[in-house]
């Protein structure tokens, strides 16, 4: 009986190699460095809004101080917009400061313009009344020295009353100021009484 030949050996086994993924998470965000920029830019556009400006600078300085805690926390992330929001929400509040003493300046220095400008009014009204309507009241009047009152000279003058509404006041005859000739005109100026330091008076060319 003739003997079989063994069978041939089996081929061995072959698993293809098994790739492994290795799932990269996420890079960490940083929301706070993101606020601090935009407040800090805000705080900076915004600088002629007095209040909203100060509280926008505070808030883009308090989170880019976080954000750039965070960024250190979180390999770096975001902490270049942290640094640019705290910056700009520091510049934003000197901006803001420089704003306001250039609006007080200003308005102080208007109000000054405005009130030279008021007292130059009032200085016009007096003297016209001591130098045109009296002389020509007295040509119609030549047996008068003085007028009664100052209603006296309404027919020749527009109005016998200050840029501040009080009624103007004559010096005349016995009350007349050292030096003055024919009649003088005082008005008690903005506060109304007679002697304070804002007394307009027509003898006097020079402001106080």
């Amino acid at each position: 009986m003739a003997v079989l030949p063994p069978p041939p050996p089996s081929p061995p086994s072959y698993f293809p190699p098994v790739e492994v993924h290795h799932q990269v998470p996420p890079p960490k965000g940083n929301g706070m460095a993101v606020a601090a920029m935009v407040l800090g830019i805000l705080a900076v556009v915004l600088c002629w809004v007095m209040l909203v400006n100060f509280i926008l600078g505070v808030l883009g300085i308090i989170f880019g101080a976080l954000g750039i805690a965070r960024a250190n926390k979180i390999g770096g992330t975001g902490k270049g917009m942290a640094l640019a929001g705290l910056i700009t929400g520091i510049f934003g509040i000197l901006a803001g400061i420089v704003v306001v003493v250039f609006v007080l300046r200003a308005v102080e220095e208007f109000g000054g313009h405005l009130k030279k400008s008021t007292w130059h009014l009032a200085k016009i009204k007096v003297d016209r009344l001591a130098n045109e309507a009296y002389p020509q009241w007295a040509m119609n009047h030549p047996e008068k020295a003085c007028p009664d009152s100052i209603a006296d000279l309404r027919d020749y003058a527009l109005d016998t009353k200050d840029v501040w509404g009080h009624e103007l006041k004559i010096l005349c005859g016995p009350s007349l100021p050292p030096g003055v000739k024919g009649m003088a005109v005082l008005s008690v100026g903005e506060d109304g009484i007679e002697g304070t330091e804002d007394d307009i008076k027509s003898w006097e060319s020079v402001p106080r």
